[in-house]
């Protein structure tokens, strides 16, 4: 879709031009992305330990800190992306790249979110595996920005398994052990993910993807359709893996988790699989696939 289809240079204008200092902070950090990070609380609620208040609490910091971290490293990638997102018919309106916010403001929200994040990280001291992986996550979302995100395939290997990172972190600061098959399950979900805001970012831009994204010229339609559907293929079998591993009645969760990931995949064919978050808000098949699948999951685990 060329780049004037959907914004044209006085409507850009137009809708950064209204936005406050304050504003134009929170649409950098993103607050909404920050539901990736309830990640961290699968190992308690697939282990049945959501009830611990104490475990609970150490979820609930680590969550947070990956929020935290997260907020950091969309502030360098916006920064180092702002040329490329000119490119791009929604990221374009983006605080950097529409020059509501400067350099200046870079570092001075970069710094601020690094205090935070520092000052927490002495409230888990005790868990130094849990710090590990929590800044071993930072140092790879700054080098992925920086370098990683130009190597075809290697850059979409590395943001699946962010969100493999956050399931291990949540997993480290609780001491709960986390199944095989559930962290198999997790990386290909994330890889679902990644390739579908892939094939939606080439949907979306048409022939300027590569002035967007460089590593978008190496990514046939065609192979992205193959590796997405590979993807959500094997995480449905790791995920009924996993349920015939814990017995029960948890296998009928399969049902509708092949409900969701296979809508998933519809969507994104149909252009709307950019965002996952935003997919999930506003599919209302989505939402119901998941409310049933959170139902069967917590009458299995904690009835």
């Amino acid at each position: 879709m060329p780049l004037n289809s959907r914004h044209s240079g006085t409507e850009a204008f137009r809708a950064t031009g209204d936005m406050g200092k304050v504003e134009a902070y929170l649409a950098v950090i993103r607050p909404y992305q920050w539901i990736k990070n309830i990640l961290v609380f699968a190992p308690m609620f697939f282990g049945g330990k959501l009830a611990d208040m104490g475990l609970l609490l150490h979820a609930t910091g680590a969550a947070f800190m990956f929020c935290i971290t997260a907020s950091t490293g969309y502030v360098f990638n916006d920064w180092m992306d702002r040329k490329e997102d000119r490119n791009h018919p929604k990221k374009r309106l983006r605080p950097f790249a529409s020059g509501i916010l400067n350099g200046r403001d870079a570092i001075f929200l970069g710094l601020a979110l690094v205090i935070i994040l520092g000052g927490m990280s002495f409230f888990l001291l005790s868990h130094y595996l849990f710090l590990i992986c929590l800044y071993a996550y930072f140092l790879m979302s700054l080098l992925y920005s920086s370098y990683f995100k130009k190597i075809t395939l290697l850059e979409i290997y590395i943001v699946s398994f962010f969100f493999v990172m956050r399931v291990l972190a949540g997993g480290l600061a609780t001491d709960i052990y986390i199944s095989n098959w559930l962290f198999a399950t997790v990386f290909f979900l994330s890889l679902l993910i990644t390739v579908a805001k892939r094939k939606t970012e080439i949907m979306v831009i048409g022939k300027d993807s590569p002035n967007h994204r460089l590593s978008l010229q190496h990514y046939p339609i065609s192979y992205l359709d193959n590796l997405l559907w590979t993807a959500g293929g094997v995480s449905i079998v790791t995920y009924a893996l996993y349920t015939v591993e814990k017995g029960q009645l948890l296998v009928f969760s399969l049902i509708p988790a092949t409900y969701g990931i296979t809508r998933f995949i519809m969507l994104t064919n149909r252009g709307d699989g950019g965002d996952p978050i935003l997919a999930l808000m506003k599919d209302s098949h989505l939402i119901i696939a998941t409310l049933i699948f959170l139902t069967i999951i917590c009458s299995n685990i904690y009835l």
